[in-house]
């Protein structure tokens, strides 16, 4: 009887880190900028370019030291937070090159609100003809605190390539211009590589 109790706890372990590693193919849309990641949005706020980017959140002012001189114009900042449920494979939004990749130490606060200040990565995107920017930054959860970026500055990546991976509850943020249109919605659950969130 004591080792049915001990194989229980076993079992359940090793259903969640199958649930947890679950990286399933995507059907990648023709049209639009794709989410990076699967969760619930639960920011969509605007970014100001300038010599450091900002942000406006609730009246408190962000300062986006990192992304000095990668921001060329105003932009969007999309939030999707991941919970443990949630695949946690993240895709690019567009077809580009990885220009730059950064690594940031940062605090820990919960990843279900905006956590612009965590430990994060940033994988900036431009397109082949060098006119579209976008930035991804991979933000771990307060608990386990684990980010895997599987690209390489220079690597080419399709609609829809697997770029990384966050273990457990986090965060994906993406920067888009604004002259794109956000077709998501604040509270909408996304797919990465699969939902559109926003079109030219």
């Amino acid at each position: 009887m004591k080792k049915k109790w001990v194989i229980i706890p076993v079992i359940a372990f090793l259903i969640f880190i199958f649930q947890f590693f679950r990286d399933p193919d995507r059907d990648i849309p023709a049209e639009g900028i794709v989410s990076p990641a699967d969760g619930k949005i639960i920011a969509i706020e605007t970014v100001k370019a300038g010599n450091v980017p900002l942000v406006t959140k609730n009246g408190h002012e962000i300062y986006l030291e990192e992304l000095k001189g990668l921001i060329r114009e105003d932009c969007y900042l999309v939030a999707i937070f991941m919970g443990p449920t949630d695949i946690h494979v993240n895709r690019s939004p567009m077809e580009g090159t990885v220009k730059e990749i950064l690594y940031v130490e940062g605090g820990y606060q919960m990843a279900s609100k905006l956590a612009l200040s965590n430990e994060r990565n940033i994988v900036v995107i431009d397109d082949s003809e060098g006119k579209t920017r976008m930035i991804i930054i991979q933000i771990a959860g307060k608990f386990v605190r684990r980010i895997q970026c599987f690209v390489q500055e220079g690597d080419y990546l399709g609609k829809g390539e697997r770029l990384g991976r966050i273990v457990l509850g986090s965060q994906v943020v993406i920067i888009l211009p604004q002259r794109f249109e956000i077709i998501a919605q604040e509270g909408d659950r996304v797919k990465a590589g699969e939902s559109v969130i926003a079109l030219p």
